[in-house]
């Protein structure tokens, strides 16, 4: 694979001239970041939400019009010098799941998708790796876990469904990683543990049992402790407002914020923060 082009864009809404066309040699990755739009390819019709991924195979004629009063987007033109992961027909059925405004925030694995495309475009645009042979090719492999992301989660749609003895299970360590794992990324989401347990497959009491087994804690005491850290480094680390620190690292409210700082550090947030101050001067 090759990348031919990679690189970043703006749609306003109402503006007559569209973005598209059509690339008789490249697959295309049109990422939209921001704003929400009408995509049109191959006579097919989406409208989609930020984030929303698209792909196209060669002289696949396309459209993209911003329904929000801007739209903001990244894409990238490749070549493959082997068959690509994706056909034209798993690519309609990737592109019309772009309308479901739930689909990344729900599936761990289209959440990767994202975040192999994110690592990608930055390496490829922030640090010039088209220059640079080694970070070219830590951007192609971002890009091709994507395409097998994708081919694997289409896989999975295309058979029928599982029941619950037929699913894949996980070992004790495996299961917990997993869900370890899914809390380090979405710590400032409000997560429940029937979202964990579903995760592994698991009932929700068992699985405290096996994680308070392995890691000598609850999933959320865990979790608890991972937005402690995070507001920490944000408290000794940045001028943001404990108001906007409670808010980014997934407390309810302010006032809990409080009290749980204090019942782990003995101070409030704001007097941690001030001794820590007089201290560095």
């Amino acid at each position: 694979m090759h990348i031919r082009t990679c690189s970043a864009g703006l749609l306003v809404q109402g503006d007559e001239a569209f973005s598209g066309g059509v690339h008789l040699l490249s697959y295309e990755v049109l990422y939209i970041t921001e704003g929400k739009v009408s995509f049109h390819w191959r006579g097919q019709t989406c409208l989609a939400e930020a984030p929303a991924v698209f792909f196209l195979t060669p002289s696949t004629p396309h459209e993209v019009k911003s329904l929000s009063p801007e739209s903001r987007y990244r894409f990238w033109e490749l070549t493959f010098n082997v068959e690509p992961p994706l056909r034209d027909d798993h690519m309609d059925r990737w592109n019309e799941r772009q309308q479901r405004n739930d689909f990344y925030a729900k599936s761990l694995l289209a959440d990767l998708i994202l975040k192999a495309l994110d690592a990608a475009y930055h390496l490829y645009t922030a640090e010039a790796a088209q220059a640079k042979v080694h970070l070219e090719q830590v951007c192609l492999l971002e890009i091709q876990k994507a395409f097998q992301l994708i081919a694997h989660l289409l896989d999975g749609t295309a058979k029928p469904s599982l029941n619950a003895a037929e699913q894949r299970k996980w070992n004790e360590r495996e299961a917990i990683d997993i869900v370890l794992d899914y809390m380090d990324w979405r710590y400032k989401e409000d997560i429940m543990l029937d979202t964990l347990a579903q995760l592994v497959h698991l009932n929700p009491s068992y699985l405290i049992r096996l994680f308070k087994k392995q890691r000598g804690i609850t999933p959320f005491e865990y979790l608890r402790n991972l937005r402690l850290k995070a507001a920490v480094s944000y408290l000794s680390g940045s001028e943001m407002t404990i108001q906007t620190i409670a808010e980014q690292t997934g407390f309810q409210s302010v006032h809990y914020f409080g009290k749980v700082f204090k019942q782990a550090y003995g101070q409030s947030p704001a007097t941690w923060r001030k001794q820590l101050t007089r201290r560095q001067e």
